[in-house]
């Protein structure tokens, strides 16, 4: 057995922990044990990972004690072998997995870059910024989700981008299915806009709220669909009331139906701060739906070359106005066909990912 090491996967269900829950639903388990490390109290999707054979491991936090935390590192890699450690990450501030599993004679280390811009404070920018000078003395490969991804990790050192492949057929446009969504929520008449992403500082919420607010004066019959959780969500919500948007705005959580909520809705729209390459975009692209977005957001995630990428420098005004100039009527069903024509296809980016990782072993 290849004992596999995975760092990465948080309480949240967002871009990065469903490409990771996607590699260990794919991985040969008679083939890989995949051990999880955790520095929460619980990770997304823990009952299910155990319940299909994976290993979770709880590590003290780096915030409650750097001792404690790379002591307990420590005495896992200590007491236990791997043949992998795979850190999937969107900063570089702290990577002493990676720095204690060469300690402890780990052949194969993986850094894998999931974002494209700094996340954090000025504390998390400067330790990156460290860490970038040395990440190459302990990680021996280097994976990255995008270009912009790689750049903002390694600079011009080599990596290898893995594509960010989802279940296309989950997402293919289903005008029945798009009509029984609308009519569960009492939305037949309406013009939906939608928005799938956690609720943290990049996503960029709060202008999102004030673009709607100004959109939905100019075309009434207007919606907002949120999907998501995080620590920014009590503050959108204060806004949504002091807006008086609170009938208007639906705000449905960690939901499980994205690909369902995709079909019923009209415009994806995304002013994220930045973004490494979005599931949620590739995931919309796929329903046949038209994007406005940040001009900080990688152009590679363009895939349909329907997006439009708006300055978040721009008036809000101008952007509920693209917004709404956007919406014409395009044949949906094509998104399916030119993403799955693109290479994107879920299987076949796992089974180039499984090749590379077999490739470690020949």
């Amino acid at each position: 057995m290849i004992e596999l090491l995975i760092e990465g996967m948080t309480e949240n269900k967002g871009g990065k922990e469903t490409y990771i829950i996607n590699i260990f639903n794919f991985l040969d388990k008679t083939k890989y044990h995949v051990t999880f490390v955790s520095y929460n109290k619980e990770i997304a999707y823990e009952i299910y990972l155990k319940n299909n054979g994976a290993t979770i491991v709880k590590i003290p936090p780096r915030h409650d004690g750097l001792y404690q935390h790379r002591k307990a590192l420590d005495n896992l890699f200590s007491k236990q072998y791997f043949d992998i450690v795979w850190a999937h990450k969107t900063t570089l501030s702290a990577c002493e997995i990676l720095s204690i599993s060469k300690k402890n004679g780990v052949p194969v280390r993986i850094i894998h870059s999931h974002s494209s811009a700094n996340m954090g404070g000025k504390f998390t920018y400067v330790m990156h910024n460290i860490n970038r000078k040395c990440i190459f003395r302990i990680a021996n490969n280097y994976f990255a989700c995008s270009v912009t991804a790689a750049r903002w990790f390694y600079g011009k050192h080599p990596s290898q981008i893995m594509i960010n492949g989802i279940d296309l057929d989950k997402f293919k446009y289903n005008p029945s299915l798009r009509d029984k969504i609308r009519k569960e929520m009492n939305l037949d008449n309406s013009f939906l806009i939608g928005h799938v992403g956690r609720f943290g500082i990049e996503k960029n919420h709060k202008k999102l709220i004030n673009i709607f607010n100004i959109l939905k004066q100019k075309k009434e019959n207007s919606k907002l669909i949120l999907c998501g959780d995080g620590e920014e969500r009590n503050s959108i919500e204060q806004q949504i009331e002091e807006l008086d948007l609170k009938t208007d705005v639906l705000l449905l959580g960690n939901v499980d139906n994205v690909n369902e909520i995709l079909q019923a809705i009209d415009i994806m729209v995304m002013p994220s701060l930045f973004e490494g390459f979005p599931f949620a975009l590739l995931e919309a692209q796929t329903a046949g739906l038209r994007c406005v977005v940040s001009d900080t957001v990688s152009k590679e995630i363009d895939v349909l070359g329907w997006n439009q990428f708006l300055p978040l420098s721009l008036d809000d005004n101008l952007w509920a106005d693209n917004i709404l100039k956007n919406n014409s009527i395009l044949d949906r069903y094509e998104g399916y066909r030119i993403i799955k024509e693109k290479g994107y296809d879920l299987n076949d980016c796992l089974s180039a990912l499984e090749k590379k990782l077999n490739e470690f072993f020949q």
